[in-house]
């Protein structure tokens, strides 16, 4: 059976999921990796010199842009790091809601389209030095290229789980993807958090609406090999979800099915758990 690549559409988190069949024996590790019209390429976080089962591995990209033609590419390597074959194959997802994903690159539990209520200004600091010097009007001046903008990112949840699942994404400690249509003037901006307010802007106590203020700046993309994410399905959440084995089975019918099988009614997976509220 000849290598072979295929991408379809998970829509819990408007992702691609990867599938690759025909893997030969004595494959030992595997890299997909995605380029989009401009040229630029990135790996598929997870997949990057990653292990590799025989006969099929199943990948997923969280990360794709939206409104933009992509071509995967699949590399397969032995333990000596030859490669045995590559496949291709070609996917689009477009995203038409003015919501934007809140994308948590360890843990894609945590991920969701929510509305953004502001980010209308982007700061570039510029490293300067003005130097005056006596009986001389204008300055000497140095200066290097500007940094990586920052910015305020104000955005509004809407329930209760939808606020556990930001608190998880914000305070995990690493960065995180904002991914919108190309029309919303974003695509895909990587931010990391400098801090973040919790707002409960209606008195009303009850009202589980938050606005989060988020201070943040724009940083690299983190390396796809080494920022790895979590499954979202978890022993607990399986033991919740299903009463007994036979019930499992009948159910789902792949472990990837299973890993990557998000809990109904949302939840959030924070990397480290805040303090307890009922104690």
């Amino acid at each position: 059976m000849a290598l072979a690549l295929a991408a379809s559409l998970e829509a819990a988190r408007q992702s691609a999921r990867l599938d690759l069949t025909g893997v030969p024996a004595g494959a030992a590790t595997y890299t997909i990796t995605r380029t989009s019209p401009s040229g630029n390429t990135a790996g598929v976080r997870g997949a990057v010199d990653a292990p590799v089962s025989i006969p099929e591995q199943i990948a997923h990209d969280w990360e794709l842009p939206f409104g933009v033609d992509l071509a995967y590419q699949a590399e397969i390597f032995d333990a000596a790091g030859t490669v045995l074959g590559t496949a291709a194959a070609t996917f689009r997802l477009d995203w038409a809601d003015c919501d934007a994903w809140f994308v948590d690159l360890a843990r894609p539990t945590n991920s969701l389209a929510q509305v953004i209520v502001s980010m209308t200004e982007l700061t570039f600091e510029v490293a300067a030095s003005v130097h005056r010097v006596l009986n001389r009007r204008a300055p000497v001046l140095t200066s290097l290229p500007a940094w990586t903008p920052s910015t305020e990112l104000i955005m509004l949840t809407e329930t209760l789980s939808e606020r556990d699942q930001m608190r998880a994404l914000l305070g995990a400690g690493y960065p995180f993807l904002l991914r919108t249509a190309p029309i919303m003037g974003v695509g895909n901006l990587y931010l990391g958090i400098l801090g973040f307010v919790e707002e409960r802007f209606i008195s009303l106590g009850a009202d589980p609406k938050r606005q989060f203020h988020i201070q943040c700046v724009q940083v690299e993309r983190p390396d796809p090999a080494l920022f790895v994410p979590t499954p979202p399905m978890t022993y607990q959440q399986v033991n919740d979800s299903w009463a007994s084995y036979a019930a499992l089975k009948a159910a789902v019918g792949t472990y990837d099915q299973l890993a990557y099988t998000f809990p109904a009614g949302g939840g959030s997976s924070p990397v480290i758990p805040w303090l307890p509220d009922d104690i």
